[in-house]
Order: structure tokens, then sequence, then C-alpha cells
């Protein structure tokens, strides 16, 4: 019976995979696209050098729904157009928009290779099968890897006190070894972690994974980890459910997850985001708002800061405002 479960587990995975390669999240990209960006803009973000990649990675980046996309009828070899799957590969370079209209009618993208990435100041990364329903272990791991990587690598991209936005599996934030996310702390603040609800890209079989949105910034050698603290899981009460696991982040700010925290049917002992109903772009507008007004308070923008001058730091626990506490019980939610 178990190696039958695993099978089937396998093989919806695979399934999954195939429904998230052909089933479009343009409008729902443009959505978050929306959104952010006037948050970009007022951290600070308004002139430099763009990248990014990814499903939708123009859309995502400010392009209007009608506009010409640089990746329509791409050739790469012999008059063969290049699929979905490739064209989510490839990496875009543009200038920042320096101006607060919308959408960003003039965006002017370009593929390039690894050789002509840095310094950027702003990478939109469009992580794949974020919202994809992951069944067994090794998948699971997989994703959190890989994941993991595309982040190192975009963070290697930027200048110091360079912005990142990702859209990332849940399972990076919430899987049982914290070691990817310890990672990343190494080398960027989290400014801004908000949890999208299941079926918020894609509403489809195998598409309801809740997908998180991070914005990471780099730090600048020399300074201190601040920003939102998000290595450890806590246990939460959801409902009559005591110690579910549930990101740090969204422990203390669990107005961030856009729709209600539940037990997740299918992984024991974490939460999921069911939709509170209705489109989830305002309340995506209201937590960022909120976020970015922090992340100003923390000097956590554009502008780099200073090398920090000789004598002694506040340690990393002083410059973490949202670092939550463990409870037998964890809070309840």
């Amino acid at each position: 019976m178990e190696f039958s479960k695993a099978r089937m587990d396998a093989a919806l995975e695979i399934l999954a995979i195939d429904l998230h390669s052909n089933t479009p999240a343009l409008e729902a990209h443009h959505t978050i696209s929306k959104q952010m960006w006037g948050h970009i803009k007022a951290l600070g973000y308004t002139s430099g050098r763009l990248l990014a990649f990814g499903r939708d990675a123009e859309i995502l980046a400010g392009a209007p729904l009608d506009a010409p996309r640089t990746m329509d009828g791409l050739v790469i070899v012999d008059g063969v157009e290049a699929d979905e799957g490739l064209k989510d590969q490839i990496l875009l370079s543009g200038n920042l928009p320096g101006d607060t209209r919308w959408p960003h009618s003039d965006l002017d993208m370009r593929p390039v290779d690894d050789s002509e990435t840095g310094p950027a100041d702003v990478v939109i990364a469009n992580l794949s099968a974020a919202d994809v329903r992951l069944m067994t272990r090794d998948r699971q791991i997989e994703i959190t890897i890989t994941h993991h990587d595309l982040i190192l690598q975009a963070l290697n991209w930027l200048r110091p006190g360079g912005l990142l936005v990702a859209l990332a599996h849940r399972q990076l934030l919430e899987g049982t070894d914290a070691r990817p996310r310890r990672s990343i702390a190494e080398h960027a603040d989290l400014i801004a972690a908000v949890r999208l609800p299941a079926g918020a890209l894609r509403r489809a079989p195998l598409l309801d994974s809740p997908v998180d949105l991070l914005i990471l910034r780099r730090r600048e050698p020399g300074h201190p980890p601040s920003g939102i603290a998000f290595i450890r899981r806590t246990p939460v009460r959801v409902h009559e459910h005591p110690n579910m696991l549930i990101n740090e982040c969204y422990a203390l700010a669990p107005q961030a997850v856009l729709g209600n925290i539940v037990p997740d049917p299918v992984q024991p002992g974490v939460t999921t985001a069911t939709p509170f109903g209705g489109a989830f772009g305002v309340d995506l507008g209201d937590v960022l708002h909120e976020l970015t007004d922090i992340a100003i308070d923390f000097r956590l923008h554009a502008t780099p800061r200073p090398a920090p001058g000789p004598g002694p730091h506040p340690s990393p626990a002083a410059n973490e405002p949202h670092r939550s506490t463990h409870e037998a019980d964890g809070p309840a939610l």
C-alpha cells in the first residue's frame, strides 16, 4: 500500500508540474506587479539597472498587459521558436522605470547572458513551480534547494543595497531544514514577506500551494543582520489544532498571510492559506505599504548605508524588530 501511495504521489507531482507549465497566470502576475512597484519606488529604487527572469517576467517588471513581449517569436535555431520552459530561463535586462506612471509603457527589456548581469539595482525573480502542490519529500527538498540557489544567484547580481523581489514556493520558508534560510540571511535582509493564498496564481487542480512574495535587500559589507526574522519555524495554535508550524515572519505578523490560516490538508503539522474571497490585490497593497514604512524606518532602502565605524555594534537581535518567541502551544491565529 505504501509503495502504491508513493507511486501515486509521484505521478500527481508530474501532472501538477505539467499543469503549471500549461496554465497561464498573466492576470495574477499583473496584479502583483501593480501593487509591488509603488512600494519599490517608495524605497527609492527609481534609477539604475533592472533584471528579470521567470514566467511573465516583463509583466512583473511592469509592462502593460497588451504590450509586445521580447520573448514573442524568439527563435533559437533553424527557425524553431523557443518553448515556454526555455523562455522562462532567459534573463532580461533593462533600465529601472524612474517615474510614478503605471504601467511602465516605455519598458525596454532585452535578453542578456550571465556575463552581463551585474551590478543590478533590482532583480525580479519568478521562481519556477512556486504554486505546485508537492506530495513527496524528495520533491520538497528539490524545490527548496533550487529556489535557494536561484535566490543566491540573483543576490550576487545585485549591488550592495540592491533589491530582490521573488515569488517562491512556500517550502523555502517552511521546510524542515533551516539551512537554506540561514544561508540567504547571511547575505540579505528580508524587508517584506507576503503569503498569497492557495490558488492565487492559477485556479487549477494541484496548483494550490500558497506562494510567498519575498523582498530581500542585499546587505552592505560590515553591517549586522536587520529586517524581518525568517530562519525559524514557529508553533502556532490554529483553531483546535495546537503546534501547527508556520514561519516566524508570519507567526508575528499574520496579516501578511492574505487568507485564512488553516491546517494544510496534505502536509501534516503545517498550515496553508485559503482565500478570503475576492481579489487579493488590495490586501497585498496594504501589507506592502506597512512593511515599506518599517523598512524605511530601519534605513533598508535604495541608498547604501556607509560602512560602520569602529566600536561595538548592536547584536543581530536588536535589528530584528519582528523576532518571534517560541511558546509551548504558540500564539493563536
